[in-house]
């Protein structure tokens, strides 16, 4: 369960792990559970889909805090023009936002932002750059802590193809640049995929 998988991570990285070291590790001991339970207690699929979702939703989650931890330190927090927080929503789509992951599978994403502006700077009021850029650095830490192989594997293989513009297109989107993609070039298969979308 992500309960436990939450756990295991805390437990992992109170012996020394750091993030990314840790969330493979956590990925490596749910597989062999789940391969333990297929093969010994013939565990049925949704047992084995629901708990790679529950492993990429609960990864995702702990990549985007180290990564928010790591960027609010060195430019701020992102702010609109009101001065509050601008969110990214994690997009998942496919087989995750079905909640249909199989031990193979890698994680189709959309990352969206709700507001644009500049961060706030660092202490010292230095390092800002606007939400567009802070977004799209997540965006690279995210995928280090998970896409990235080291020697412990990878978390999941991460594909950010299905945004706007696909690979040509920045790796974050803000939602009036979401909208408006849709409304003037997004294609007929484009929408379809969105059926299985959800924020993860």
């Amino acid at each position: 369960t992500r309960q436990t998988m939450l756990a295991l991570f805390e437990t992992l990285r109170a012996g020394g792990s750091d993030t990314g070291t840790a969330l493979r590790t956590l990925r490596q001991l749910v597989v062999e559970r789940l391969v333990c339970m297929d093969c010994n207690e013939g565990a049925d699929l949704h047992t084995v889909t629901s708990a790679m979702t529950a492993l990429a939703e609960c990864a995702l989650d702990l990549a985007y805090q180290e990564a928010c931890r790591v960027l609010d330190a060195q430019h701020g927090a992102p702010l609109s023009a009101q001065g509050m927080r601008a969110d990214l929503c994690i997009v998942g789509m496919g087989k995750l936002g079905a909640r249909e992951l199989n031990v193979s599978s890698d994680i189709d994403l959309i990352y969206v932002y709700d507001q644009d502006g500049d961060t706030a700077g660092d202490a010292d009021g230095r390092g800002r750059i606007s939400n567009q850029e802070y977004f799209g650095k997540m965006v690279r830490a995210i995928y280090t802590l998970l896409g990235d192989t080291t020697e412990h594997g990878f978390v999941f293989r991460v594909d950010l193809a299905l945004r706007p513009n696909g690979n040509s297109g920045p790796p974050a989107v803000s939602l009036g640049a979401l909208e408006e993609y849709f409304h003037v070039q997004g294609r007929e298969w484009e929408r379809f995929a969105w059926l299985k979308s959800r924020v993860v």
